[in-house]
């Protein structure tokens, strides 16, 4: 390819980013009223005093933007009734956690840990304050973790991890992370789960020697809520 070319492929590139200067502000506009739609629907943060709906586009850790934008609550909520857990058994690990609704909806259910991973140090701080503030009677579990850190410098634990990924990164990410988790269940073999909300990178989990899909659901005129939940070797399937 000649450098010509090359430069120009870069421009069109650089014009189509979702983390660019051209679409960045485009897709918070849409994003904003979209959550602002579904939280007048669903008034998580109205009922129970967080702050996880509003969308944030920053830039603090790197030199693109980056989104934050919340799963809506009921997704989560569907999404993690269907899997088959055993309770105080797994580990909840949000990769991307922004505000933590993901967080705090996994803390309805009996897991073993909840974890969230976010590089935004302004997200993660925001998070801890949502943790503190969540205590609803139907809460489940209070051993929350919180890491302001790269998602590919994550070690898991021993329990059996459940991944949970809002469309958080790119693929090259995309694939580091789903290496790390392989490596960890050859080291350690366990159970474990995968549920990509926005699947966009799909086909990385379908490389995967030890992930198997096992799951999906959400309307197709609805990106931002198509899931798949995958599992490893010997997991429970969902339903």
């Amino acid at each position: 390819m000649s450098v010509l070319r090359q430069s120009r492929v870069s421009v069109f590139r650089s014009l189509l980013d979702l983390n660019g200067r051209l679409l960045a502000p485009v897709l918070y506009l849409f994003e904003s009223v979209r959550s602002y739609i579904e939280e007048r629907k669903e008034a998580f943060d109205a009922r129970f005093g967080t702050d996880t709906a509003a969308p944030v586009l920053g830039r603090d850790h790197k030199p693109g933007a980056y989104f934050y934008v919340a799963t809506t609550a009921s997704l989560i909520y569907e999404i993690l009734n269907c899997l088959a857990l055993q309770p105080d058994t797994f580990a909840f690990v949000d990769m991307g956690s922004g505000k933590g609704r993901a967080l705090l909806v996994a803390s309805e259910f009996a897991f073993a840990k909840i974890v969230g991973i976010e590089l935004s140090s302004h997200l993660h701080r925001i998070a801890a304050e949502n943790i503190r503030r969540y205590s609803p009677e139907t809460q489940q579990c209070r051993a929350f973790e919180l890491h302001c850190m790269d998602v590919v410098d994550y070690d898991y634990g021993p329990e059996p991890p459940v991944l949970f990924l809002f469309d958080p990164f790119g693929r090259e990410t995309m694939r580091n992370v789903v290496a790390n988790l392989e490596a960890s269940l050859s080291k350690n073999p366990r159970d474990a789960f995968v549920v990509y909300v926005y699947p966009q990178f799909e086909d990385v989990l379908q490389g995967s020697g030890v992930l198997r899909k096992v799951g999906e659901g959400g309307p197709p005129w609805r990106p931002w809520s198509r899931y798949v939940v995958y599992a490893a070797s010997g997991a429970g399937r969902s339903t």
